[in-house]
């Protein structure tokens, strides 16, 4: 069953978010996939029934499926689909150290046992039938959909705008580092993947993929873009815009940043990882900031810190390198 087919006859949503979860990255997802009931319960546009949180178990065990699919499926806004079927009935599953080319000619060594986002997003995506599609990761938590709300009346109201995310870098000014290939690159501009809506018409007016892309400019730096940069960047070609929130929903969200490459996150230490990176990073108080709800939350962080520096910055240590199994 395609996944198209398989949302239609769930419901008829205006947005379908696509959630990529695997084993590592299921006890964060856990917590993001109810995050979205703050979408669903606010009487607005593009809530309640309007939109589908489609989750894709990607090569997920039979232990972690026993524990969560009984939980996501109950809340009345989820999908999901398990590709164990789709895996089984490969010539050859995938598997670390495996390399994989993109259609654009760039070939990357596969990490882990799953299937991969770049390509997922560029099969999968451009089967949906929704006037919005938007990419989440399992680690990104909505903490108040008001900036949601926002992105999703911006794209509504304005033509020339394709896209929009929570988050933007710009295009890095001079070579930068890249700890995971150990080399220096120069990155290109991308609204971030975590949390990213495209409208429909994206995938109709560009068949470029969403695999990560690299090429040599005439000074001889490695100019590099990340997953969906290089499609995004195509559509900008075209005349097409995107957006990204304004600092001041900063608070209403959180990205806990390539958790699932975390090794000794579990279900036993994971509401202390959350807890202790929410008070760092965000304070106590969620959604768009006033000065009072700023005030408070930088008086959290600053008390927090200190008490949380070390453990937190082991396990984002733990994430600056490609993970081999």
């Amino acid at each position: 069953m395609e996944l198209s087919i398989a949302i239609y006859m769930m419901k008829s949503p205006q947005i379908t978010f696509f959630m990529l979860v695997t084993d590592r990255d299921c006890i964060i997802a856990d917590f993001a996939i109810k995050s979205y009931n703050k979408i669903y319960h606010r009487n607005q546009d593009f809530g309640g029934e309007d939109f589908v949180l489609y989750i894709y178990l990607n090569n997920l065990s039979e232990e972690n499926k026993g524990y969560y699919l009984e939980k996501w499926a109950s809340y009345p806004y989820t999908t999901l689909y398990d590709n164990t079927e789709k895996l089984n009935s490969l010539a050859e599953k995938p598997y670390p150290g495996q390399i994989v080319t993109s259609p654009e000619g760039v070939s990357r060594q596969v990490e882990g046992y799953n299937e991969l986002y770049d390509e997922l997003w560029t099969t999968e995506l451009k089967k949906i039938d929704t006037p919005y599609i938007a990419t989440v990761d399992a680690d990104f938590e909505i903490l108040n959909a008001d900036f949601y709300f926002y992105l999703i009346s911006e794209l509504s109201k304005n033509p020339s705008l394709i896209g929009a995310s929570t988050c933007y870098s710009a295009t890095s000014p001079q070579p930068i580092y890249d700890s995971y290939s150990n080399r220096n690159i120069i990155l290109q501009e991308r609204n971030h993947t975590w949390f990213c809506i495209y409208k429909r018409e994206a995938f109709n007016r560009c068949n470029i993929s969403h695999y990560y892309y690299e090429e040599i400019d005439s000074s001889n730096q490695i100019v590099a873009y990340d997953s969906a940069s290089y499609f995004q960047q195509h559509l900008r070609q075209k005349g097409f815009n995107f957006i990204h929130c304004p600092i001041s929903y900063y608070n209403s969200y959180v990205h806990y940043g390539a958790a699932s490459k975390n090794k000794t996150l579990n279900r036993t230490n994971i509401n202390y990882y959350r807890n202790a990176f929410l008070l760092t990073s965000r304070g106590i108080l969620r959604g768009k900031n006033a000065l009072f709800s700023k005030a408070i939350n930088k008086l959290v962080r600053t008390i927090a810190k200190p008490f949380f520096k070390n453990y937190l910055n082991r396990k984002k240590h733990e994430r600056s390198t490609y993970i081999t199994a």
